[in-house]
């Protein structure tokens, strides 16, 4: 009996240290925004439960759509929610373009959305950016993307889908998400203002630029942090206590006035504000224009190394 006992007594006590371990892992990876995000496992089981509202959106190139993607996606690309006539590559569809788009694609004002691309969510966080921005809130993006899907062994498919016309329509804009050269350029020497640059190291040093952009260097005293240094190799996030450790040590906080997120065309700017999102961020704007813009305009000061 007092054998019996023992191993009883080991037995509850390793259970509950199991207990304790999962829990406090489980704690430490938690995002206060977390249903921005979706697994592979979720994706599947809400396209077999057959949810009439689920549109899922394919934000890859047309070639790699049609090579294979998630049942009932759609594809939207770069051109599909950018602007063809903006002063610079890259900015925001104007909203009665994006609403076309968007009913031609099937979506739904009522409508549950699911983003994914290739791996790390960087075009997909960009269309999260632009529905958010014209108010569509339902939306989550696929943590991991097609090859998630893929190494999940889920089923593709190689057909393009063909929706109904949805009634989807850009109802309001969220105008305080974005942020300008001007207003930028207004609050250089403002500490509470922070201006983050996700760009490569080569390209915030001046030794590198790609095209759009008549100058190389960097907007002066702006804070440099690579947008992808909150994954990790396989592409997942990082829990939030280590992606808040990365921000803490550049001094980007939730108590500053303004986190004004920039790239080169505001793609890579838009998986660092989709990350600042997650953790519960609520000062952030996107500058869109990003570095593009600020280079094309010769009245404004650029910094190098």
């Amino acid at each position: 009996m007092n054998n019996f006992n023992k191993t009883f007594e080991i037995l509850i006590s390793s259970f509950f240290i199991i207990l304790l371990l999962t829990s406090a892992a489980a704690a430490e990876s938690d995002f206060q925004n977390r249903e921005f995000l979706i697994s592979a496992a979720e994706v599947h089981q809400m396209i077999q439960e057959g949810k009439g509202n689920l549109k899922i959106i394919d934000v890859r190139n047309s070639t790699k759509y049609l090579l294979g993607h998630l049942p009932q996606a759609v594809n939207m690309w770069n051109d599909d929610f950018s602007d063809p006539e903006g002063w610079v590559q890259g900015l925001i569809a104007k909203p009665g373009a994006f609403t076309a788009t968007a009913q031609e694609k099937g979506i739904n004002n009522d409508s549950e959305v699911i983003l994914y691309d290739d791996n790390n969510g960087i075009w997909a966080s960009r269309l999260w950016w632009v529905f958010q921005v014209y108010d569509h809130q339902n939306i989550k993006v696929l943590e991991g993307g097609y090859d998630a899907w893929e190494n999940e062994g889920f089923d593709s498919k190689i057909f393009p889908h063909r929706p109904q016309k949805g009634d989807f329509i850009v109802s309001d804009v969220i105008n305080q998400w974005i942020v300008n050269s001007d207003t930028i350029a207004e609050n250089l020497d403002n500490q509470d203002f922070i201006i983050l640059d996700t760009r490569s190291e080569a390209e915030f040093s001046g030794a590198e630029t790609n095209s759009g952009a008549p100058r190389k260097g960097r907007i002066p005293n702006s804070i440099h942090l690579k947008w992808n240094e909150v994954l990790t190799e396989n592409y997942k996030f990082k829990s939030a206590a280590e992606i808040t450790e990365i921000y803490t040590a550049k001094d980007i906080t939730k108590d500053k006035e303004v986190i004004a997120v920039l790239s080169h065309t505001g793609v890579r700017a838009a998986h660092t504000f989709f990350t600042l999102k997650l953790l519960g961020y609520q000062n952030l704007k996107l500058y869109d224009e990003s570095w593009v813009g600020w280079s094309s305009r010769t009245d404004l000061p650029v910094e190098k190394k």
